[in-house]
């Protein structure tokens, strides 16, 4: 027969198993948008982008084939090709330039290659408002975290900068990335208010995101103003993973 204790132990083993198992699915879940989310970067880099470019490159040469045409014989049929030409260039420039910011949302190379703290910063600068920077407060070193973690919460950082400055042109807007238990990110601005979530993109398809892997997104966003909505992203550390950031000396919080 067990005793009391022995079976504390068993029920605390049995609850400690039946978190790690939670924690590897919510893992999971969180890895396959990362794989998607590269999937899609990188189709959107070797495919679309490589046709546009080299389509550039086409209209580029036709344009200097013209050129030696026109040196034979000037004809109003040459300059309204080459108004054309002209016209298709710019197009696939724009487009090209539309695409490259498109791979710059679907990812940051900053968040890579920097971590989340310098993402966050540079999407303040990216989205301020002229002589009104955007507020960036990350008060205390963040721990170390899954990389579908700080991509979750970099999405939620950028879409909600990108509303606030769309909805409320002019409003500050503060920005404060913070970790406990999970990571939190609030982005709050002095606008008008009013706002809320519909549809199932944006911010309300971040939301379900998030509550697919225990997270969630709140919105306050009272008639007059301030709004306020925060993430709240579960950390996702496995058993033996530490939640407590390194110590960094000399670091000064701001």
């Amino acid at each position: 027969m067990f005793s009391r204790k022995q079976a504390a132990g068993a029920d605390g083993a049995g609850y400690a198993q039946a978190v790690e198992q939670l924690t590897a699915s919510r893992r999971t879940i969180v890895e396959a948008f990362e794989i998607e989310r590269a999937r899609i970067e990188r189709d959107l880099h070797d495919g679309a982008q490589q046709y546009i470019v080299a389509a550039s490159m086409k209209v580029g040469e036709a344009l200097m084939m013209l050129d030696a045409l026109r040196a034979a014989g000037d004809s109003p049929q040459l300059a309204a090709v080459e108004g054309l030409l002209v016209e298709a260039q710019r197009d696939t420039s724009g487009a090209l330039r539309t695409l490259r910011e498109t791979v710059a949302g679907v990812h940051s190379r900053t968040l890579a290659e920097r971590g989340l703290e310098a993402a966050v910063r540079e999407l303040g600068e990216r989205l301020s408002a002229p002589g009104d920077p955007v507020e960036v407060r990350v008060p205390f070193p963040l721990p170390p975290l899954p990389g579908g973690v700080l991509s979750s919460a970099w999405y939620f950082a950028s879409e909600a900068l990108t509303n606030a400055a769309k909805h409320a042109p002019g409003a500050h807007v503060s920005i404060l990335v913070v970790a406990d238990t999970a990571l939190h990110v609030s982005v709050v601005d002095d606008g008008p208010g009013g706002a809320v979530l519909t549809g199932g993109h944006g911010l309300s398809g971040i939301r379900e995101r998030l509550r697919t892997f225990g997270g969630d997104l709140t919105l306050t966003s009272p008639s007059g103003g301030p709004t306020t909505v925060v993430a709240r992203i579960p950390l996702l550390l496995r058993h033996g993973e530490s939640g407590v950031p390194p110590r960094t000396p000399g670091r000064i919080e701001g």
